[in-house]
């Protein structure tokens, strides 16, 4: 499995590296280039306007077969639609205030043989390939000296919620944070940044999870930890151009959480019924790490080849139903949010893209 996602990942990054430079010239002969956007210049510290970038995109994948196609090969529809806006604006030489909000979500669905015929073949239900919801606003006090002091909220979700074998649920769960700290801007520009902060902050989780269907009945939790956070934001144009890097790493190291003795009690109760149960009561001590980066290359003005790539590593997600009163239900849901192996995500997707402004 990772010798295939290595694979992948350098047969997708081939792909992107050598069809740049055509595309690029493709774009060029297509049409011209639009000047530069003004932005707000936080490094120099001039006031100005309210400086914002709307880009959506959505993209398409289609085939289907019939059910006598000698080959055997299987038919799929896949549909992804994203949105991504900043509005960041210098209030004054002392202040600077960035917001950013992106929004993606897709879907496939494959035929198969249908069960009841087997010579013919039928649709399955869409299965949800990406989807995330994340807003960040953070102020930063630019007082001029080695570090700017910041604050930070953050709110993390996604539409649909298919974690649960037994049903599906809105926007769960939704996650709040909040930091404060200092935060170092070594290059802004139009094309270019690099700030990286550190800082504390605080976590709470609002989640609900499903008791009984059907009909389908939830309970609600919430729970909250806080830790130290480190966050670093680049953005690098590539190739001469031609590629546009965008990376974030976000490491979060928990100091205490409101489900620790909770958890030691189901460790305790499953270590009596089970002798070879894995303890995971300390589990949510581990740092959460969570990297992404984008390449983007433009074939026109509108269509694009997109490459992302994400590691993730959550040793136990505390986005769980730690109050459950059923020891075998407790367990399914303590377990089903333990992830001893980091994740990983690949996608490489050509689609539209328009700049709203």
């Amino acid at each position: 499995m990772r010798l295939n996602r290595r694979a992948t990942t350098l047969v997708a990054t081939a792909i992107l590296a050598l069809t740049a430079p055509a595309l690029a010239r493709a774009q060029a002969t297509a049409a011209p280039t639009a000047p530069p956007k003004a932005v707000a210049d936080s490094v120099a510290l001039n006031p100005g306007p309210w400086a914002t970038d709307l880009k959506l995109g959505v993209g398409l994948e289609q085939s289907a077969y019939s059910s006598n196609w000698s080959g055997g090969d299987q038919g799929a529809v896949s549909w992804s639609a994203r949105a991504w806006f900043l509005g960041e604006r210098q209030f004054s030489t002392k202040f600077n205030w960035r917001n950013e909000l992106e929004a993606n979500y897709g879907q496939t669905s494959r035929q198969s043989r249908d069960p009841n015929d087997p010579g013919n073949l039928v649709w399955d239900p869409a299965e949800k390939t990406t989807d995330l919801i994340f807003f960040e606003s953070t102020g930063r006090w630019t007082l001029g000296a080695f570090a700017d002091p910041y604050v930070s909220l953050r709110l993390d979700t996604q539409f649909r919620d298919e974690s649960n074998p037994l049903g599906r649920i809105w926007l769960n769960p939704i996650r709040l944070k909040e930091t404060a700290g200092i935060a170092k801007v070594f290059h802004k520009s139009e094309t270019r940044e690099f700030i990286t902060r550190v800082g504390v902050g605080m976590r709470q989780t609002f989640g609900k999870t499903i008791v009984s269907t059907p009909p389908q009945v939830t309970a609600s939790y919430t729970s909250n930890d806080g830790g130290f956070e480190w966050y670093t934001t680049v953005k690098q144009p590539l190739a001469s151009g031609r590629i546009l890097y965008r990376g974030d790493l976000l490491v979060f190291a928990p100091v205490f959480y409101s489900g620790d003795d909770a958890l030691s009690a189901y460790d305790a109760a499953q270590s009596a019924l089970d002798p070879g149960h894995r303890p995971v009561a300390d589990y949510w001590r581990t740092p959460d790490v969570n990297w992404r980066n984008t390449f983007s290359s433009k074939i026109t003005k509108v269509i694009s080849v997109d490459l992302y790539l994400q590691l993730l590593y959550d040793k136990f997600d505390t986005a769980t139903n730690v109050d459950i009163a059923d020891q075998v239900e407790l367990d399914d849901e303590v377990q089903r949010n333990v992830r001893r192996a980091g994740q990983f995500k690949q996608t490489l997707s050509l689609g539209f893209n328009f700049v709203v402004f």
